[in-house]
């Protein structure tokens, strides 16, 4: 059941609420408010819906391929956050299929190391190489357990009002067990590669653990907490949606109709227009207003809405300091995407023999850089050099799992690397061609026969990633994943709780509590803020 990519119609001259971008996160706080009886227009700039969960046709020479143009997946905080049923967005034409491993770790001798949602068969595939690591496996596993109903009660919550009966419940669990909470107090202050090298003794664990949640350099201190990641995963598993990541931005968007809402295409906003000391509407480059009865909210990067929509002036010195100085660059690092349309099947059989447990292995995440690979590109890449290997953070061949993305007989491969640099002394044009070929060679390695079967390839840099998706410094999570910026530090003090200080206008998207990530949380809580603020 295909979605309409466009809506014809003219924008509306007024609506309850205006919506900037049309991104899962827009259409999710739009579907809540329509839902709730209110009149709703989503505004997009691109010529289609879905921002980083779109699913398009991207390559000339191979049309009937579909590519994931962003995100890959469907987080596990988006099968935990309660939107799919809420907005009964089975109804509305989506379909999930379970991911699990999460993630598979893979070694250039054909040995490998799948991180599953059930701790014990990793435990249990760890024993091949190390019985010490298999037990810390373990006890970190079972110290994250408890932790992560703490975690996840938050991140469903507003981060200013954190308290209900979930949180209550998670927080009573999770003291009846402190030895466990007492033992991760190393994740909260090492470095990365700190608590890695100290905990584990073979490599693939190692490895497995930098590529899966490495999100700055690897040696600064309190950056092995982004780890926690893995307790998310052993939590739920993550989802590929039938039909592409744009598989859920296209369900969104029919409810979202269904409910009376509308979505305008092709309409980039200029500016916020103020009314006083409020925000009444949009003013659209085509020198359209569209009034906002009740209140404006943006899903694009928090430092667009901030320091280029809002008129200069509105806010005053100490906030517009802070909005100045949301980082987005301050990882020093930004995303190298690549997509590969494939003549035929790629084979990964040398891989899939050691296992000998019959996983398929192109259907899983994969990546293949070793701890001290990943380290030194990020060494490199805070010093403005290209990492050479460019560790590959994760790579998967989507149309394995859902054969509707490629032509029968033909293939997609979907490549990401977060590990390059956002400010290199070497400019990307000049090195894009190298950088591909590289890596590509390096994939070839794992996936056998990926050499001799492209058809056409797209290789993407964040200068490529900031234009096609207005996100400044190709910054795929808005605001660099600090742990300093997160909950109602998420964008900045004074900007965390969806309400921003100018009257009728409301922040919104991955630059928002809780996390970037297919996770739908920061459109259903900005919504749910929106309605609490505007009726009462």
């Amino acid at each position: 059941m295909a979605a309409p990519s466009r809506q014809t119609q003219s924008p509306p001259r007024e609506a309850d609420f205006v919506i900037i971008g049309a991104g899962h996160n827009g259409l999710t706080a739009g579907c809540y408010l329509a839902k709730a009886g209110h009149s709703v227009a989503v505004i997009e700039a691109s010529p289609t819906v879905g921002g980083m969960t779109s699913t398009n046709a991207t390559l000339p020479e191979a049309p009937g391929h579909l590519f994931n143009e962003g995100a890959i997946q469907l987080t596990g905080i988006f099968r935990l956050s309660g939107v799919a049923e809420e907005l009964e967005l089975h109804k509305y034409g989506l379909r999930q299929i379970s991911v699990d491993p999460a993630h598979v770790q893979l070694s250039p001798d054909g040995s490998s190391l799948a991180i599953w949602k059930d701790a014990s068969r990793t435990a249990d595939e760890l024993r091949r190489f190390s019985p010490k690591d298999a037990r810390v496996w373990l006890d970190l596993a079972n110290a994250l357990d408890p932790a992560m109903d703490v975690v996840v009660a938050y991140m469903k919550s507003h981060p200013l009002r954190p308290w209900n009966a979930e949180m209550g419940k998670a927080v009573a669990r999770a003291a009846r067990h402190p030895k466990r909470l007492w033992s991760l107090r190393q994740m909260a202050t090492a470095s990365h590669t700190e608590f890695l090298e100290e905990n584990f003794e073979s490599e693939l664990p190692k490895g497995a653990l930098a590529a899966m949640a490495a999100f700055s350099q690897m040696r600064l201190d309190m950056t092995a907490w982004a780890m926690i990641y893995l307790g998310v995963v052993q939590k739920v598993a993550n989802a590929m949606p039938v039909g592409g990541t744009g598989a859920l931005p296209a369900a969104l968007h029919r409810c979202l109709l269904a409910h009376g809402g509308t979505v305008h295409t092709d309409c980039r906003v200029s500016e916020l227009v103020m009314s006083q000391d409020r925000v009444t509407g949009v003013q659209l480059e085509s020198g359209q207003v569209i009034k906002a009865r009740k209140a404006v909210i943006t899903t694009c990067n928090p430092v667009v809405t901030l320091n280029e929509l809002l008129p200069a002036g509105v806010l005053d010195s100490r906030l517009s300091a802070r909005a100045r100085d949301i980082p987005i660059r301050k990882t020093h690092a930004t995303s190298l995407k690549i997509n590969v349309a494939i003549d035929g099947e790629v084979s990964m059989q040398r891989h899939e023999k050691w296992r000998g447990d019959g996983l398929d292995l192109r259907k899983y995440l994969i990546a293949w850089h070793t701890l001290k690979e990943q380290d030194a590109g990020w060494n490199s890449l805070v010093r403005g050099e290209w990492p050479d290997p460019v560790p590959v953070s994760c790579a998967i061949i989507p149309s394995a799992v859902d054969p509707t993305q490629a032509p029968p007989g033909r293939s997609n491969l979907w490549l990401w690397s977060g590990v390059i640099p956002v400010t290199p002394a070497e400019p990307w044009e000049d090195v894009r061609d190298k950088i591909g070929d590289s890596v590509l060679r390096d994939s070839a390695l794992y996936y056998e026969g990926l050499d001799n079967l492209e058809i056409g390839r797209t290789v993407l840099g964040g200068p490529d990633i900031e234009g096609r998706f207005n996100a400044p410094a190709g910054n795929v999570y808005h605001v660099d994943p600090l742990i300093t910026r997160f909950g109602p530090l998420k964008p900045a003090a004074g900007f965390g709780g969806y309400r921003t200080p100018v009257p009728g206008l409301y922040l919104s998207g991955a630059g928002t509590h809780p996390v970037g990530g297919v996770c739908a949380l920061p459109g259903k809580l900005a919504a749910q803020t929106v309605l609490r603020d505007t009726t009462g």
